[in-house]
């Protein structure tokens, strides 16, 4: 009679190996580039330009002699802009910012600067984003990002329901602050004040007792905004990584003050770029 003997799997490999059998293990890598930037124009929704593009188009009326003035938030992150025309302007600052993540759930991250980004959920779809640098915040739709497990925190327009008042109170209690200032992304809550030379943007105020008052306050800038030259792209960075999972995206701010000479679309383009 034979008897059978059965080679346990550790020394098959051992086996293998002495005879010099190549074993070659082969693991596919898949790098998942997080979203440089949040196109997020204040005229576009949510989901418009989370893939592919979108064009937005609106008439202005202007007398002949006159300027066209129209603030916008052109995004947040590192973007590129573009424009068809002279009287472009933008500039990059950290008035607002917002986050990029892989997972949600509350966080605080500290910046290079030294000040923190407070992220507190409010429900499954909606967060409230706080910077002490400035005091300032906006609640944010958590968008995903196709099927790159990319989350994108975009301003929204808020009204205050009892949620979103809790979440912003218990940021405040974090935080030790009495008050925040929220954003809105409304074509009102952005002037440019051609006689001065300014650039306003508002914020409501909401106290630590929950208190709101709209367009309360305001941030102003007199400098430092950068004109476009026609045709020319540049590129704005915007964007800081807190870890391979955590980017901080930094506001960037457009304006259009023109003098045209005759009829004219202009346009200015913005894209994301890695």
């Amino acid at each position: 009679m034979h008897r059978l003997n059965r080679i346990p799997v550790p020394l098959m490999f051992a086996l293998a190996v002495a005879v010099g059998v190549a074993v070659t293990i082969i693991i596919q890598i898949t790098v998942l580039t997080p979203p440089p930037a949040i196109v997020a124009p204040i005229e576009t929704s949510t989901t418009g330009l989370t893939s592919g593009s979108s064009t937005y188009s609106t008439a202005v009326t202007v007398a002949s002699g006159y300027y066209v003035n129209y603030p916008t938030l052109a995004g947040l992150g590192k973007l590129q802009l573009q424009a068809n025309t002279t009287g472009w302007f933008y500039r990059q600052d950290d008035t607002l910012v917002t986050v990029v993540r892989r997972t949600t759930g509350d966080v605080t991250f500290t910046l290079s600067n030294g000040y923190k980004v407070y992220v507190k959920e409010i429900n499954s779809t909606h967060a409230f984003i706080f910077y002490d640098g400035h005091s300032t915040g906006f609640v944010a739709q958590k968008v995903q990002v196709g099927n790159t497990g990319w989350i994108i925190y975009h301003p929204v327009v808020t009204a205050y329901d009892a949620n979103t008042i809790n979440a912003i109170k218990s940021v405040l209690s974090a935080s030790g602050y009495m008050s925040a200032y929220v954003f809105q992304p409304k074509p009102d809550y952005l002037k440019f004040d051609p006689s001065s030379k300014s650039y306003y943007v508002y914020f409501d105020y909401v106290g630590s007792d929950g208190s709101v008052s709209t367009k309360y306050f305001y941030y102003t800038n007199s400098s430092s905004f950068t004109p476009l030259s026609t045709n020319s792209a540049v590129t704005v960075n915007g964007i800081e990584q807190i870890d391979m999972n955590n980017y901080v995206l930094y506001s960037v701010w457009a304006l259009l003050y023109y003098q045209p000479s005759s009829s004219v679309k202009s346009a200015l383009t913005i894209t994301p770029v890695q």
